[in-house]
């Protein structure tokens, strides 16, 4: 299981920089945007250089919010706050987010958050640490609504704890970030066409045929890839299904993909593929998880951050791996479960490569629920939950 240390940063490429942290609804809008995902159930933390005159470019961290109630909550967030301090960071902004904010939520379970976790968090970062942090602001979003926590001034028992009344959050699309991302050509597609475009593959799993791939096949797993890519494209630009024109194609073009991930040398040249996009030279394959902890020269590729169209190719043929474990014949389900897993140790490692160990770390918990005896889990798990970092650092 993911440990107290994932968090997630913005992606390389991204240009982000997170704003409005006196409106929740901005806040939020822009956290979603600089992390190409809609935070659930998570604490968010902007660092940023505050008033210093030198130029610091913010950091915004995730982190699942069970760990804000796991035994050593504390050393979490000394961990979290640390980090931030580490890279130049002398002020932030926190957000407790209770599902994605806007789902019902009980009332208890938000007032009990509000109280217990965003003021361990406040006196936390103001009094805990070696250097103190100061937290501009911290807001409790859920049920469609924003409170902010303060500390107020000490009386006779101790600290004071402020909380506002609530604010309404306004939807993602009505946001000035969500309008500033239609104005530069970068719109976030809103979650209902996503889930759109991931229904019209439903009948795509039951209409693959895999077949082993050698382990001497001499194939490209890149080249594969890209007429995959190209597929899914056509399979998700269309609402016809199996009756569109080309659909066969299309799936014998997803099908050879998966037969060739299946393959632990295949999926392995494939991430190399990933990890040389954008890069001058052609990494090592051998040492290519040494070599992207030690050189931070090699820098992750806006196409293969989360968002990008390889994360989300990577990711999009993952959840086809998945649905084929159970919808082909036995005999092919084999093949379907090693490109399943392949896939996954894909994404985890271009996760952990964006700094994103939180989303890492759910996919190592997917592979270690499924595979609980799997020898490549425990390495993957070491890498998101310690976490080891990557060479490079976005703010460089």
């Amino acid at each position: 299981m993911s440990t107290n240390t994932s968090s997630s940063i913005p992606s390389a490429g991204s240009g982000r920089r997170v704003l409005h942290t006196d409106d929740p609804s901005e806040f939020l809008a822009e956290t979603r945007i600089s992390l190409k995902q809609a935070p659930t159930d998570c604490l968010i933390l902007l660092g940023h250089g505050g008033h210093s005159g030198h130029e610091v470019v913010p950091v915004v961290t995730t982190s699942s919010l069970s760990d804000l109630f796991a035994d050593d909550r504390m050393t979490h967030l000394h961990t979290l706050l640390g980090m931030l301090l580490d890279k130049g960071m002398t002020r932030g902004a926190a957000m407790l987010v209770l599902g994605d904010g806007y789902e019902e939520i009980a009332p208890d379970l938000v007032e009990d958050i509000t109280i217990l976790s965003a003021s361990r968090l406040l006196l936390t970062a103001s009094s805990l640490l070696p250097d103190p942090f100061p937290l501009d602001a911290v807001w409790v979003v859920g049920n469609s609504e924003g409170r902010r926590v303060l500390l107020g001034s000490p009386d006779g028992d101790g600290e004071r704890i402020l909380v506002s009344p609530p604010r309404p959050l306004r939807d993602f699309a009505e946001t000035r970030a969500a309008a500033g991302e239609v104005y530069t050509g970068r719109l976030v597609p809103l979650r209902g066409d996503r889930r759109a475009a991931v229904g019209r593959l439903e009948a795509v799993p039951r209409s693959l045929r895999l077949e082993r791939t050698g382990l001497a096949a001499r194939c490209d797993p890149g080249t594969l890839f890209a007429e995959a890519r190209g597929a899914l494209g056509r399979l998700q630009a269309s609402s016809r299904g199996p009756e569109a024109p080309g659909f066969v194609t299309d799936c014998e073009r997803v099908a050879s993909l998966l037969s060739a991930v299946a393959v632990d040398r295949l999926h392995w040249e494939l991430l190399a593929q990933c990890v040389d996009l954008g890069n001058a030279a052609t990494i090592n394959r051998e040492e290519l998880l040494q070599l992207l902890v030690r050189d931070g020269s090699w820098r992750p590729h806006e196409d293969v951050c989360a968002g990008g169209s390889w994360y989300e190719a990577l990711s999009t043929l993952r959840e086809i791996a998945r649905g084929a474990m159970t919808e082909l014949p036995i005999a092919q389900r084999g093949i379907a479960r090693e490109a399943w897993r392949g896939l996954t140790a894909m994404l985890v490692i271009l996760s952990w490569w964006n700094h994103r160990f939180s989303t890492g770390g759910c996919f190592v918990d997917e592979l270690w629920e499924r595979e609980p005896e799997s020898s490549l889990a425990p390495l993957l798990a070491r890498m998101t939950d310690t976490p080891i970092f990557p060479a490079w650092w976005p703010s460089t």
